[in-house]
């Protein structure tokens, strides 16, 4: 299975669904990640994968057919109780609509 994955954090799909620790053998095909230290994260542990950055200005990149599945979690920051807890009102919360 080939996936997407948008919000991609530090690829937590990755670790589960990827080829190394006992994964599924499922290949990224690209990731979606703003923030400056997950993107860091994804480019020291998958150099091969594409990092399109902003989810919601890729919309027009993703042909039918070249991916299986599109994973994402939308940010946390505005729910989590070590955030601000902004809920909807917070722009990173109203990306889970």
């Amino acid at each position: 299975m080939i996936y997407g994955s948008v919000c991609s954090g530090i690829e937590a799909a990755t670790v589960a669904w990827g080829a190394g620790h006992g994964g599924l053998g499922w290949e990224a095909a690209w990731f979606a990640e703003i923030e400056k230290y997950p993107s860091a994260v994804l480019a020291h542990h998958y150099p091969d994968v594409e990092n399109r950055g902003d989810f919601m200005r890729i919309k027009d990149d993703i042909k039918p057919g070249t991916i299986d599945i599109l994973v994402g979690g939308t940010p946390c920051q505005s729910f989590s109780v070590a955030g601000l807890r902004g809920g909807l009102a917070d722009d990173r919360g109203n990306l889970a609509l």
